[in-house]
């Protein structure tokens, strides 16, 4: 028995995050149109003593702009970067900086307490420090000699 498949060249190639671009025009996909944020801000993560430390580089973007939220085990920040000059009718020979709404989201451990949640922004980096739950701290344990 043959299985006819509707053809899409987007199937075909090999972007990292771009690929689904093509997939209005081609088919595809289209449960998730809604609009997509104009950038996501460069996140890192680390655990020390006891606490997640979330890092979010937010150059240019007013801290009064910026919304962070927990629910659930997800951490949320949602803002916006607004360019402060007006791009139309000048001749740029380049335009590297991204402007626009953006939002980014971090699972976090199960049993969080959204409470316990702080966050500041200093010099265009957004710290978020979240207590750990006691199950997500590591624990030493002793190795015993026979």
């Amino acid at each position: 028995m043959n299985t006819m498949l509707r053809w899409s060249p987007a199937r075909h190639f090999h972007f990292h995050q771009d690929a689904d671009l093509l997939e209005p025009f081609f088919g595809g996909p289209t449960e998730d149109m809604a609009p997509r944020p104009s950038w996501l801000p460069a996140a890192e993560g680390r655990l020390e003593d006891g606490t997640y430390i979330i890092q979010f580089v937010l150059p240019g973007v007013d801290p009064k702009a910026v919304e962070v939220s927990v629910m659930d085990n997800l951490l949320t920040i949602k803002g916006e970067r607004k360019a402060n000059h007006d791009p139309t009718g000048k001749d740029y020979f380049v335009r590297e900086v991204a402007y626009g709404a953006f939002e980014r989201s971090v699972t976090l451990p199960e049993g969080v307490d959204a409470a316990q949640v702080e966050a500041k922004c200093v010099n265009g980096m957004l710290e978020v420090r979240v207590p750990a739950p006691r199950a997500a701290t590591p624990r030493m344990i002793e190795v015993k000699a026979a």
